[in-house]
């Protein structure tokens, strides 16, 4: 790295603590204004309201990275344009592609650190705030902690259970189906299906009315006695183990994905997680390309245009990337990682257009 090298990159890193701070403020505001409203009703105490926002940090740097990245490329490149310096270096037979070559691999870096955040950090982070959340304002009521329809849970590493209904306060399960799996998911062992089944307190296991086991090996139909087989997850157990997509590990996205998917559960919203989490970390990358084309070209307006160009841009990524999120589990327009993709090509695919001609 030669002298050129180290004042581009300070001064790309000077503008990208500066976005990163701006836009940063921005969304902590927004959190605050919610947890004041909670303060106003006695639901949260101040130190309540710190510890909320705190577990809601992770998720914010995660999105500020590719904002703070695209404000920071569009004021530190700008202000060279406009003291001339791009043209200068130019003139000397540097090319842009070289004259970027830091700033880029910085916002790789950047990705790198998202990606930790996002596998490491941020599910925990998730279930901490929810949870807290859930705990002062109590928004789960009553009904929906008793009870419950259409319940997947894995009971152990090779076996899984469906109820189409469950109430704990009459400690009852119906429409149960239990599958055994063979090792390491490698098809289906057997399948025990049940109408319905009561669970004995004072025993701690489930008291089946007519359990019946399906032979997928051998093709033949047994029914069993309860006592047969003893199942000791507790109604607690089964109601609280449910999937929750933003709060899992990309590695238990992905193992829940594929043990769900086997016995016909609807995996769209876990499948959505795993391709949106993973081609969000990209975000940041892709807006170094597209700020530093734009701040290459001087504009009169300085720092203002910049900061509306990068709202301008910024947001509509997050608008169109969240409207395809929520769409792409319910409408069947194109595969999952297509649309969990589709953000990125196309504003990849600009970025590179803006990069090229910046060159020239």
């Amino acid at each position: 790295m030669n002298k050129l090298d180290r004042y581009i990159l300070i001064n790309y890193i000077k503008g990208f603590i500066l976005g990163m701070l701006m836009f940063l403020l921005i969304f902590l505001l927004a959190e605050s204004i919610n947890v004041t409203g909670w303060i106003m009703e006695d639901k949260f105490t101040l130190k309540d309201s710190m510890v909320y926002i705190k577990y809601g940090l992770p998720e914010i740097l995660v999105n500020t990275a590719p904002l703070g990245i695209l404000l920071g490329s569009l004021l530190s490149i700008s202000k060279m344009a406009q003291r001339l310096e791009i043209t200068a270096v130019k003139t000397a037979g540097i090319s842009f592609r070289r004259f970027v070559l830091f700033p880029i691999l910085f916002s790789a870096l950047v990705s790198v650190f998202t990606v930790y955040i996002s596998i490491n950090i941020l599910p925990e982070a998730n279930k901490m705030k929810r949870e807290m959340k859930d705990r002062k304002l109590k928004e789960d009521d009553q009904t929906k902690k008793n009870e419950k329809k259409d319940v997947y849970i894995k009971l152990d590493k090779n076996r899984m259970l469906y109820a189409s209904y469950v109430n704990k306060n009459k400690n009852l399960m119906e429409g149960i189906m239990i599958v055994d799996f063979h090792e390491n998911l490698n098809g289906i062992k057997s399948i025990y299906v049940s109408p319905s089944a009561t669970y004995n307190s004072q025993s701690k296991i489930w008291d089946f009315g007519s359990l019946k086991e399906l032979d997928v090996e051998k093709n033949m139909e047994n029914e069993i006695l309860s006592s047969e087989f003893q199942l000791r997850a507790t109604p607690n157990e089964i109601l609280e183990d449910q999937v929750k997509a933003k709060e899992l590990t990309l590695k238990e996205l992905r193992e829940k994905s594929v043990y769900y998917s086997r016995v016909g559960a609807n995996t769209n919203d876990l499948f959505s997680e795993l391709y949106n989490r993973l081609s969000f970390t990209f975000a940041s990358f892709i807006m170094s390309f597209i700020g530093l084309s734009l701040g290459s070209k001087y504009v009169r307006g300085g720092a203002a245009i910049n900061i509306g160009l990068s709202v301008l841009i910024g947001y509509s990524y997050y608008g169109i990337s969240t409207m395809l999120r929520s769409m792409g589990p319910v409408v069947s327009v194109f595969p999952l990682y297509i649309t969990a993709w589709l953000t990125n090509i196309v504003f990849f695919a600009l970025g590179v257009y803006l990069f090229r001609k910046a060159e020239y």
